[in-house]
């Protein structure tokens, strides 16, 4: 180490000032809603290299912590001072943009002529073009639907706005003018982080700087290897699904292999699903990407709260992400919906450790971030209003040591919720419900988050509604340790009215005036037998009105007796019904409806697929893969399946 231990730490205390600065500047100065009050953005300083040497946790989205400037840096040498870089492009930044309305900005800081650090920001535009108002459509088949791709070029050229770029950036847009707000809220961001920078070197001078840098992100190396150094060795495997891909009912899969080896870390994606034909692919290039691990990451920042959070985190960590696959799309597939992935990567590897270590690693989240958009006409100049109405989690999972948040997911990078009196300045929208959903936690000793309902009443005729990744609709999130599975999330029209109706996952709903959309959102799955819960947390959950006394009884085992309105627990009767229940149910509680999806496509079965499909070119895999699952279905009638099966199965279309 370069930096004595008092110094660097000093240091690390100025950057994280300089990081959370720019995200209080876009936070006060973006225009859009889902900028200023969702906080779909981030910030960060950069080594010379493209590495992220800060990161900071409370302000902004906290899951792009690892991704690397350098790809898109060297696409626009030579850089000189003054330069902003902007970009939404994700196959030629290595997965730095993970989809297009992600756009991304950045300055290289120069010192006397030396590039020394660079400044970097990020914000989730509201429209970019593409097939829908708000740009992302799940039934998108390739990128070029998805809206307009910005390579990487200069925003700002040696100070001086870049008029070309600007011309064509609001050329593709259904509102220009809220990007632009956004656009300027980043480039101020930007260049007041270049100018702390250069009164931190003009106060402790530029190698000081340099070797403060490169110190913090061996530390954040030595320290997480630490961490991993107390998995037990071995490799553990696991799969999570998708409900499907829009196209079909056909599930959609994410296998993983952990391989942990002393402070090494390598996840082994080979078994996963092909791309798919729709929005559900997540760019990587097969480089080691934070979206694939992001579940590990926060393993990691859990275990040692002090740990710098930077780029370091991630050298332990190896990963294998083959060509063609979900984690490794090739062009040009559709890209919009990768949060999805990696909300679902996030289970997947978690419940991997949880293998290697039950007691450190919460039961599955909601995993979903339904980012529920609404666009209304604007008649007077013939563009379209939008405004993100809610990005809709769900419950967080049960810990071994804690109950699982309500109404978040740890998983969706703590996105904030959108104040109803915010949202409803900006469109024309009647919000009627937004609330946490009684008896949908998944039960345990600590119990699941509980789920958000969300109803809104369509005001104006030509208004439109979209909701990217929608999931969960079909696959429980699972309970861990004996817990019990969360609740599924659904979608109805007008409920309680004489037009109610189930309604299908939202891709592009046309709703009329005075429809009322309800969106339920599913819950956090249960961490440890429900019968070991006291009793007196359960009178509690039933007092607040989020569990019934039915469930109380039939989940917990607890009774409850009212007596002049008041309720109290019957120790007794509880004892009794407690004492007749077995000891402990199954490790993992999946929900029937994989449970039922397994016991024909068996684990065994689904590897054997996966390792067939990549044999063929990857555009060719995902309609390869349901041909055989439609044959399956109509030859073999829900008889578990080998391996020897599936190859039967792929020689018949050969």
């Amino acid at each position: 180490m370069k930096t004595d231990p008092a110094t660097l730490e000093i240091m690390r205390s100025y950057y994280n000032a300089i990081a959370a600065g720019m995200g209080h500047v876009i936070e006060r100065t973006s225009f859009t809603t889902f900028v200023k009050e969702s906080a779909d953005f981030a910030t960060a300083l950069a080594t010379p290299d493209g590495e992220f040497f800060v990161y900071p946790k409370t302000v902004g989205v906290t899951i792009f912590l690892g991704l690397s400037l350098k790809r898109a840096a060297e696409a626009c040498e030579p850089l000189e001072p003054g330069d902003i870089v902007i970009t939404n492009e994700p196959y030629s930044t290595d997965g730095l943009a993970t989809h297009l309305p992600d756009v991304h900005v950045f300055k290289p800081i120069f010192v006397n002529g030396e590039l020394i650090s660079y400044a970097w920001a990020f914000v989730h535009c509201s429209d970019v073009g593409g097939l829908v108002p708000s740009s992302i459509s799940p039934e998108a088949t390739d990128i070029h639907q998805e809206g307009l791709r910005i390579p990487p070029v200069k925003l700002y050229k040696r100070g001086k706005p870049n008029a070309d770029v600007h011309t064509f950036l609001n050329a593709n847009s259904r509102s220009p003018q809220l990007n632009l707000g956004d656009f300027n809220a980043m480039v101020a961001a930007v260049n007041t982080a270049e100018q702390r920078m250069l009164t931190l070197v003009s106060k402790f001078g530029v190698k000081a700087v340099k070797d403060s840098m490169e110190d913090l992100m061996d530390q954040g190396e030595l320290r997480a290897r630490k961490v991993i150094e107390e998995i037990p060795d071995g490799t553990y495997e696991f799969a999570d699904y998708l409900d499907d891909d829009m196209l079909s009912d056909t599930p959609i899969r994410l296998a993983v292999s952990v391989k942990v080896s002393g402070g090494d870390i390598t996840l082994d994606f080979s078994n996963s699903d092909p791309q798919v034909r729709t929005a559900f692919n997540l760019v990587t290039n097969g480089k080691k990407h934070s979206f694939l691990f992001q579940g590990l990451i926060n393993y990691i920042i859990s275990s040692d709260p002090f740990i710098p959070v930077n780029g370091g985190i991630t050298r332990p960590i190896s990963v294998i992400a083959p060509a063609g696959t979900l984690v490794n799309p090739v062009y040009p597939a559709a890209v919009g919906v990768r949060h999805t992935i990696t909300m679902r990567l996030y289970n997947a590897v978690l419940g991997a450790l949880a293998k290697a270590i039950p007691y450190g690693i919460p039961a599955a989240g909601a995993g979903q971030s339904a980012i529920v958009v609404l666009s209304t006409p604007d008649v007077q100049n013939g563009t379209r209003n939008m405004a993100v109405v809610q990005p809709m989690g769900g419950g967080g999972g049960g810990q071994s040591n804690m109950d699982g948040a309500d109404g978040i997911d740890h998983a969706s990078g703590f996105l904030r919720n959108t104040p109803i009196e915010s949202l409803e300045q900006h469109i024309q929208v009647l919000v009627h419900k937004y609330e946490l959903l009684e008896n949908t936690a998944g039960a345990g000793l600590h119990r699941g988050g509980h789920a958000i309902r969300l109803d809104f009443e369509i005001m104006e005729e030509g208004s439109i509604v979209t909701a990217r990744g929608m999931e969960r609709l079909r696959f429980h999130p699972w309970g861990l340790a004996g817990g019990r599975a969360g609740s599924l999330g659904k979608v109805q029209m007008n409920p309680g009215r004489e037009d109610e109706r189930d309604q299908p996952k939202i891709s592009v709903l046309h709703p009329k005036p005075g429809d009322i959309v309800s969106i339920h959102s599913p819950a956090g799955g249960g961490w440890g037998n429900p019968f070991e819960r006291t009793p007196e947390e359960v009178l509690t959950e039933v007092r607040s009105g989020l569990l019934g006394l039915q469930e109380a009884e039939e989940l917990y085992g607890v009774i409850l007796l009212s007596q002049d309105g008041e309720l109290s627990v019957d120790q007794e009767g509880t004892q009794r019904v407690r004492a007749a229940q077995p000891e402990q149910g199954e490790f993992w509680d999946f929900g029937n409806a994989r449970t039922a999806y397994e016991q024909v496509w068996t684990p065994e079965a689904s590897n054997q697929l996966a390792r067939l499909l990549q044999q063929l070119p990857p555009t060719q895999r995902a309609v390869r893969k349901q041909l055989v699952h439609d044959r399956a279905s109509s030859e073999l009638k829900n008889i578990p399946l080998t391996a020897g099966a599936v190859d039967k199965l792929w020689a018949k279309l050969l």
